[in-house]
């Protein structure tokens, strides 16, 4: 199921800009960046749940680019949503009810 990538109350300059995304190749690319930095994240830590916020760090990504993406890789099947707590991570490290994802 593709999700619109701009609301259907946003304005038409919302809508050229997706279409653009899509036609130029760019939403294809950072989602294919995006789904390597996850990679990256889950072979290289001992935790196999990932939030936007701990993919940062791993590749210079803007935030808002990888929050974008994860709904994407979600609809085709990639990821899943887990939970919004801290989801076994030890008590120091700090989610603070975000979005917590992990491979499907």
């Amino acid at each position: 199921m593709n999700q619109p990538l701009a609301h259907t109350k946003d304005p038409i300059t919302s809508h050229e800009a997706a279409d653009r995304l899509v036609e130029s190749g760019e939403l294809t690319k950072q989602e294919n960046e995006v789904w390597e930095t996850i990679k990256y994240h889950v072979n290289n830590t001992f935790y196999k749940t990932f939030t936007a916020k701990e993919l940062v760090g791993w590749r210079k990504l803007d935030y808002h680019l990888i929050q974008r993406r994860l709904s994407g890789l979600r609809n085709k099947g990639r990821i899943e949503r887990v939970s919004v707590n801290n989801n076994g991570k030890p008590p120091w490290v700090k989610r603070n009810k975000c979005c917590v994802w992990r491979l499907k």
